[in-house]
């Protein structure tokens, strides 16, 4: 019986490795560590044209991607598939031939493209979102999603959750919309089949522009671009969803991510093991380049506040303890978190973590700041503080 059990163990062995190496093939590249590398040079990012937007499906069998032209910023999709283990050499999209297209975006379960295309004579400043549907196994029938995602602002980049939300950025907010350009974010349900109504991203609510939007597909975080300051233009920024469900405060990714170039179109594999962007040199002439890069999400994702401790009031000269949660932090990508807390400035404090307890014997009257650290795999940290306030 051993004998047979273990060449069938083999076997299985064999076909999961295989299966896990298919899955994670991008155009047979070298994966990149944690500072942004071109992706794929010569076959999706050529030099001296302009490239942006790139989507994989979860499969990670097909990818499509967007090409600006310089002269009048019109746009081309490009496509690719993974036939008998290699991927063919990109070329337009069929089904969106001699169209002006941008950003293409595939639904989480691969079943739908979504992408911008241009409205009729509006010299492609304004776009609407489309949507293209996988029926055995050919994409067909483009159609234009309707009011009220579509409307007549200019609705760009949009993508999807496994609900069918779908996010997506507009101007149709602006105060002046014929000569505005400064969008929003915002996101529509599917009720009954249908997209019913839009509402604004409330906590995201501010004058600059926020564009190029990625929803995770389950809604855990979203990453956008945004403009941060004339010296380095638009770079990417995360938010993360805490247990009520809100979005916390935006944070801008890492340094190691961002640069002085604009930062835009992200995309992450349905693996979260992958960011993918765009990012755009502008010169004196206008744009003198834009590349699709890569990255791994070590510098990416990093802990944050999911469960928030409130501030909290004790007595003087009596025992306390306090259960913190132990989903006061998570973080995507690394479930098991190291936390640190700044126990040695007090003396009387002591914060158990393992069973997650903070307890003391507080001397005096007072407000005192405990400040908790989070630290995940890749040593990355965030600290939160709570107050307490000794009472007589």
């Amino acid at each position: 019986m051993t004998k047979i059990i273990q060449p069938f163990i083999l076997i299985l062995l064999l076909i999961s490795c295989k299966s896990y190496t298919e899955s994670t093939d991008y155009f047979g590249q070298t994966y990149p560590d944690a500072i942004p590398v071109i992706f794929a040079p010569d076959i999706v990012s050529k030099k001296g044209r302009l490239e942006h937007g790139i989507s994989f499906t979860p499969d990670m069998r097909e990818s499509a991607f967007g090409i600006l032209n310089k002269d009048d910023l019109s746009g081309e999709i490009f496509y690719s598939k993974k036939i008998n283990d290699q991927w063919t050499k990109p070329k337009v999209f069929e089904p969106l031939k001699n169209k002006c297209v941008y950003l293409p975006y595939f639904s989480p379960n691969g079943k739908s493209l979504l992408y911008a295309q241009s409205k009729p004579d509006t010299d492609h400043v304004y776009t609407d979102i489309w949507k293209l549907e996988k029926l055995n196994n050919e994409w067909v029938c483009p159609k234009i999603i309707h009011s009220p995602i579509s409307s007549v602002s200019r609705e760009a980049s949009a993508c999807m959750t496994y609900d069918g939300t779908i996010y997506f950025s507009s101007n149709r907010n602006c105060e002046n919309n014929v000569n505005c350009h400064t969008a929003d974010l915002f996101y529509s349900n599917l009720s009954d089949n249908k997209y019913q109504k839009v509402d604004i991203i409330p906590e995201f609510g501010s004058s600059n522009d926020k564009e190029s939007v990625f929803i995770s597909p389950k809604e855990e975080y979203i990453i956008f671009c945004g403009y941060t300051d004339d010296e380095t233009g638009v770079d990417l920024y995360i938010s993360y969803r805490d247990i009520n469900n809100n979005w916390i405060e935006p944070q801008i990714i890492d340094s190691t991510i961002n640069s002085k170039y604009w930062d835009r179109r992200p995309f992450v594999s349905i693996d979260n093991r992958f960011l993918f962007f765009t990012r755009l040199q502008i010169g004196e002439k206008g744009i003198a380049e834009s590349d699709i890069f890569w990255v791994n999400t070590t510098k990416l994702f990093k802990p944050f506040v999911y469960h928030l401790v409130p501030d909290t009031t004790v007595h003087a000269g009596k025992k306390f303890e306090i259960s913190i949660p132990k989903d006061y932090f998570k973080d995507i990508d690394n479930p098991q978190l190291t936390y640190r807390v700044n126990q040695n400035q007090f003396d009387w404090l002591d914060f158990d973590n393992e069973q997650m307890i903070l307890s003391g014997l507080p001397p005096v009257e007072g407000d005192f700041e405990v400040v908790f650290t989070a630290i995940d795999k890749n040593s990355n940290m965030t600290n939160d503080k709570i107050i307490i306030t000794v009472l007589k």
